[in-house]
């Protein structure tokens, strides 16, 4: 595909280079992340009970909710500004992460002080401080990590990446094995969060350096002008992602709660290429942004928009048909009744897959201000449907809210970046959804043959690929593209 891409219009041969290297190292370093913490994460869940893994999930869903003041994107400016402006890097740098720190710090007191005035499951709200900090951490992890992504070391955040998720599954083992409760659980985590933040903080001084001398605060107003949009869709999300699980302790069981993040957590899971996918694209997708590559920008969009179809619609419809055993399967018989919610929750990823391409499309250009209102709408969706859903339907309303309220969101996105730049959004989808359902079928066939549910999904995935090659679909051409040496 970057092969395709770099022909018509990048006409340099390192480009190539450097995506399919930030994506190498990002699949390296994200994959083996996304697997220790999904494995730890899972043992958790089996290891704390269906009670024990809801008081976790809602004393995280609880913090999430405000979490909002430190989301206002200063991560995306700095990546974006750092691929801009590398001779200005230091100075970005460091004025960021001074306004990081007070805006951790306002998150922290709300957490601590505020969020438990919102619940009366005290169970949870003990864990609230230790949220707090563990959050400081892994937020102050980010903004190093995107400093080097502006610079286009991802192998960088790789490491870092690799080390926190070992540190995460040493502690967090070893806490669930000895006292087996969600405050060591949590605790293990925020130590093993500070382990990775002192690791990014080793490999960040060869770039950079923590010195007022670098404090720039002409550059704080620029940085707050464009971080204004992601404030404004921050207190939007806090209402689109965690609302969820709050309204569940006003109305469910705690049993319930567990259940439904189970559902989460699982479909979270296959949300991983996406991430892999946006990250290595923004670089380009900065640089590009502007008139004289609108065309160029169009290709690009449709290539990476027919990967993510590639990807995603395989994903629902496998995801569907496996449902009950792929529950049991990764989290115990106990979660089988989240199954149902977890299919649910599965075609949110048809929203999520394109919105975060989307949104690093429009942020490229400088053009996120449309993130307020879109958020705003997407947000009332879900608190409304929330409380008509929750109370009588529990987890199978709060999946059918949070599926609803994501499509209006990339529904409203998708439109706004067509008029940016016409690109064609389902270029080559048709075969890709034909050789989706024939797998499907098999898959179906296979379950109900009593296969082992990973033969079946390697078996599944094999005809997937051969079902497209049959079609003659580009995507596998321009895969192969990316992937070979010469």
């Amino acid at each position: 595909m970057i092969t395709k891409i770099n022909k018509l219009f990048f006409n340099k041969k390192n480009v190539r280079g450097v995506v399919l290297k930030n994506f190498a190292w990002l699949f390296a370093g994200n994959t083996g992340s996304h697997l220790l913490k999904a494995i730890i994460t899972i043992y958790a869940a089996r290891k704390l009970g269906t009670e024990g893994y809801g008081i976790y999930s809602y004393a995280l869903g609880l913090a999430g909710f405000f979490v909002f003041i430190k989301n206002i994107g200063v991560d995306s400016i700095l990546t974006r500004e750092v691929a801009k402006y590398p001779e200005k890097k230091h100075h970005y740098f460091f004025t960021s992460f001074l306004m990081e720190i007070v805006l951790l710090i306002i998150t922290a007191f709300l957490i601590i002080f505020i969020a438990p005035l919102f619940s009366n499951m005290a169970n949870a709200i003990i864990l609230l401080p230790f949220v707090a900090f563990m959050l400081i951490f892994d937020d102050l992890r980010g903004l190093f990590a995107a400093f080097f992504r502006g610079l286009e070391k991802m192998e960088l955040e790789a490491i870092v990446n690799v080390i926190t998720s070992i540190a995460i599954a040493i502690l967090g083992f070893s806490a669930l094995y000895f006292f087996h409760t969600p405050k060591a659980f949590i605790v293990a985590y925020m130590l093993a969060s500070l382990i990775g933040t002192f690791a990014a903080i080793i490999l960040l001084r060869r770039y950079t350096k923590f010195s007022f001398d670098n404090f720039n605060r002409n550059l704080i107003f620029p940085i707050l002008k464009s971080a204004w949009p992601f404030a404004a869709g921050a207190l939007a999300g806090m209402f689109l992602f965690n609302i969820d699980v709050i309204m569940m302790g006003w109305w469910r069981t705690t049993s319930e709660i567990g259940l439904y993040s189970a559902a989460q957590k699982l479909s979270g899971i296959m949300n991983v290429g996406i991430t892999l996918i946006g990250i290595s694209i923004f670089p380009i997708f900065s640089r590009f942004a502007n008139k004289e590559n609108k065309e160029k920008m169009k290709t690009l969009m449709e290539s990476v928009m027919r990967l993510v179809f590639f990807i995603i619609v395989p994903l629902i419809i496998g995801g569907v048909v496996l449902r009950n055993p792929l529950m049991i399967f990764v989290f115990g018989s106990q979660y089988a009744s989240a199954a149902n919610a977890f299919a649910i929750l599965l075609f949110s990823i048809v929203a999520i897959y394109p919105f975060t391409i989307f949104n690093n499309f429009v942020f490229a250009y400088n053009k996120h201000s449309c993130m307020v209102r879109y958020g705003l709408a997407s947000s009332i969706c879900n608190l409304a449907l929330g409380f008509l859903l929750i109370p009588k339907y529990g987890m199978i309303g709060a999946s059918l809210a949070m599926v609803s309220s994501n499509f209006i969101y990339c529904g409203l996105l998708w439109r706004y970046a067509k008029k940016i730049n016409n690109f064609n959004t389902l270029s080559g989808i048709l075969k890709i959804i034909i050789a989706a359902l024939i797998m499907g079928i098999i898959t179906f066939i296979l379950e109900r043959t009593s296969f082992h549910i990973i033969i079946n999904i390697a078996i599944s995935g094999l005809l997937y690929v051969l079902f497209l090659y049959l079609l003659k679909e580009k995507i596998l051409g321009e895969l192969w593209s990316l992937v070979k040496l010469r």
